[in-house]
């Protein structure tokens, strides 16, 4: 790797933390979706890795820019190597022990977002035979980043070679077989993640309007999966290339992007209602159904939970299972065998596989979990009847 003049310096510095603000700002979007709906202590546990994502990607962006602002690392031409001087040789070896962890940030970053994903995929089929599927996925993923890890410590013997001036192997300045099976991995699991989503909506019964635009936003996982492949096409076809720095920055902003996109839609539409005729949830009926015993006494309450159920199954994406059961705390027992339908629940969210079965079956199901609390599961249809029973 030559110096770095001043204007790529710059234009490194400029595009890259353009886009890494951007990609914070989404995250921090993110997080604030999910705390509206489910509130901060109902935070789930990609919402805590996607906190961890930007970590790696703060961290790959930072030494990027410590790197090109730097004296190089050990990746330069052999017959440059006569004309550098001690402090040019310090210089380097400091570059090329950042160069060893801004790779550790974009191999991370890529796959904390993956999983991040893969839970949303998990939730998303809750109930459907692609749930196989996704945990197949899963385990793929998995062994493709214990793979690139492993391919990063041993491509290079001594470790210590990775910042040695002037590099014992190739390999521990050109990383090229490392790369090679980074990629291999990255693109692959990328491809099977796309392959999952996209059918899951063309053949789920929602409306075309609805079916094209969920098919729109998992479908731009795609671009994630071009930005991967020019990053090696850019980083292999001349290892001496420096711009592969724009691009590991180009595919790490794209992932974080795309991978939060369908969590803060709903967001999104809160603040600019305009969005909502073009979204996957536009036109959606609320149905509200009430629950209150005929003979409760003066001093019932009802605990709500609340979720959201749209025609698109879209807002499931953003929430937990079990957040569709609303508890009825009651004094006493006696009196809860008079229960019917009166009281309002809202139901916000609601998976695809309940979805299809809201579309042939009206449920009202009790459940009793002590001596005091009923819980309802409730699935509305276009059927005005609600069947109901509970046990005491």
């Amino acid at each position: 790797m030559g110096g770095f003049d001043i204007a790529f310096q710059k234009q490194l510095a400029r595009e890259t933390w353009t886009l890494y603000a951007i990609g914070i700002l989404i995250i921090v979007l993110r997080l604030c979706a999910r705390i509206k709906r489910v509130g901060i202590r109902n935070l789930a546990v990609d919402d805590y890795l996607m906190v961890l994502a930007g970590c790696f990607y703060t961290m790959l962006v930072s030494c990027l820019n410590v790197i090109a602002q730097g004296g190089g690392s050990n990746l330069f031409l052999p017959e440059e190597y006569a004309t550098f001087t001690e402090t040019d040789i310090q210089e380097r070896i400091k570059g090329s022990k950042i160069v060893v962890v801004s790779e550790q940030a974009m191999l991370n970053v890529i796959y904390t977002v993956k999983v991040c994903m893969l839970i949303m995929y998990t939730r998303l089929t809750m109930g459907l035979k692609q749930q196989l599927a996704v945990k197949c996925v899963s385990v793929f993923v998995a062994c493709g980043w214990l793979a690139s890890e492993l391919a990063f410590f041993f491509a290079c013997r001594p470790f210590s070679g990775y910042w040695a001036v002037p590099p014992p192997d190739p390999q521990c300045t050109t990383l090229v077989h490392y790369a090679i099976c980074q990629a291999t991995f990255n693109l692959s699991s990328d491809t099977m993640m796309l392959l999952i989503a996209l059918p899951l909506f063309i053949n789920a019964q929602l409306p075309l309007k609805n079916k094209i635009a969920l098919c729109i936003i998992f479908g731009m996982g795609s671009f994630v999966i071009i930005a991967a492949i020019l990053t090696k096409v850019f980083n292999l076809s001349d290892v001496y290339d420096t711009r592969y720095m724009f691009w590991y920055v180009r595919e790490a902003s794209t992932a974080v992007y795309v991978s939060n996109l369908p969590l803060i839609w709903p967001l999104l539409r809160d603040w600019f209602p305009f969005l909502r005729s073009a979204s996957p949830v536009s036109g959606y009926a609320r149905r509200t159904h009430s629950v209150r015993p005929l003979d409760a006494p003066n001093g019932f309450k009802s605990s709500k939970g609340s979720r959201t159920t749209n025609d698109a199954g879209f807002d499931m994406l953003d929430t937990q299972r079990g957040d569709s059961q609303e508890c009825i705390t009651t004094p006493s027992s006696a009196w809860a065998k008079g229960i019917h339908t009166e009281t309002t629940v809202e139901v916000e969210e609601i998976s695809l596989a309940d979805l299809e079965k809201s579309k042939t079956n009206g449920r009202f199901n009790w459940r009793n979990d002590g001596e005091h609390e009923y819980h309802a599961t409730i699935s509305t249809t276009d059927d005005k009847r609600h069947k109901g029973d509970h046990a005491v």
